[in-house]
């Protein structure tokens, strides 16, 4: 009886998905003559303004948050899918903050919360700012820094509840 261990034979791809086995190319061949179809054209992907915008503040702000976390550049929290392009400011503002949080957990211990409260703060802003300079730079039309304003906006409306709820 073979082993089936140690078969060198294809194995089909996990999920039920299609797959190449070996000797498989990926090229196109036509039909017709068997030769391989030239290539199609480069592929384009259109991204809104905002979604563009978003996701500049997303990297920056969390890039700053490593920064002042002194985090070294592998460390970093859980990845989540998200889709930003169809979520509302909230839970775009949520889902930054959350990721924050969980990057600043391995501070926490030692720094207390009010000085990492701080330094997120700090990240929170200066990742703004530079977003609002990369997108200057990239020649935005003012619908990507308005994008950022309504971020910042509604980040603005949660400290200021936060500040009401400690005096309650």
């Amino acid at each position: 009886m073979a082993d089936p261990l140690g078969s060198t034979t294809s194995v089909a791809a996990t999920g039920g998905f299609a797959s190449r086995f070996l000797g498989q190319s990926s090229e196109r061949r036509s039909p017709a003559n068997g030769k391989p179809e030239p290539p199609r054209g480069d592929r384009v992907q259109v991204v809104a303004p905002a979604t563009l915008a978003r996701g500049i503040l997303r990297e920056r702000v969390l890039a700053r948050t490593r920064d002042v976390l002194g985090l070294a550049m592998g460390e970093h929290g859980p990845v989540f899918a998200e889709a930003i392009e169809t979520e509302s400011v909230d839970e775009f503002l949520g889902r930054l903050l959350s990721a924050q949080n969980q990057l600043a957990a391995v501070r926490v211990a030692a720094w207390g919360v009010q000085r990492t409260r701080g330094r997120l703060g700090e990240a929170f802003a200066g990742g703004a700012a530079e977003t609002l300079d990369l997108l200057v730079l990239g020649g935005d039309d003012g619908s990507g820094a308005a994008q950022v304003a309504k971020v910042l906006a509604a980040h603005a409306r949660r400290l200021a509840a936060l500040a009401n709820d400690g005096r309650a």
